[in-house]
């Protein structure tokens, strides 16, 4: 008798539910169906400028950390050429940097102060352009601006040792870090 009751209260309900309130076939299209809401709308357009922002963040610090290792490498280069220029001519050759590029230098010693001392003071200085043209003045292939942080802390300063110039040169665009470290042979590496 509870069997009855219950699957006849379940076809009126159905029924009266039916009724009340249109069920929506998956092959009728109604008007409210029509389209997309506001809502929708602006949460596709939020997801895709979010994609699109994070892409192009990532091509750009991607092409200055290209262009930042790139210059890295060219200035490990010179400063291999820097040293075998040193040592051939028995002179004092100075890498200076700033934000925009780099050049080396000949330094003028004199009688009195070794080039290991020319690093600490600001002497005449003569370009090495004439003499040899790959270690002319260059500017940084990064479009950010670099910053430079040498160790030791000083000039660098090649000259006729075997070990001169910096140890560690670590180039920094604000995007991007690489870092040139002098290896116990006296050979430059570019690092990560």
């Amino acid at each position: 008798m509870v069997k009855w009751m219950c699957s006849l209260w379940g076809q009126t309900g159905a029924r009266a539910a039916k009724e009340k309130m249109r069920i929506s076939d998956p092959g009728r299209n109604s008007r409210a169906e029509k389209g997309f809401t506001l809502l929708e709308m602006l949460v596709v357009l939020a997801i895709m400028g979010t994609t699109a922002a994070l892409v192009g963040v990532g091509l750009v610090a991607g092409r200055e950390r290209r262009l930042l290792k790139q210059d890295a490498q060219v200035l490990s280069q010179l400063f291999t050429a820097a040293q075998a220029q040193a040592r051939q001519q028995a002179t004092a050759i100075a890498w200076r940097y700033g934000a925009n590029g780099f050049k080396f230098e000949s330094v003028l010693q004199t009688p009195y102060l070794p080039a290991d001392l020319a690093r600490y003071v600001d002497l005449n200085h003569q370009a090495l352009t004439e003499r040899n043209p790959t270690l002319r003045a260059r500017a940084w292939q990064s479009e950010e601006p670099v910053r430079v942080r040498v160790d030791p802390p000083i000039t660098p300063v090649f000259n006729r040792e075997w070990m001169s110039g910096p140890r560690v040169v670590e180039l920094d665009n604000g995007l991007t870090q690489v870092r040139i470290v002098r290896s116990a042979q006296g050979q430059y590496r570019v690092l990560p």
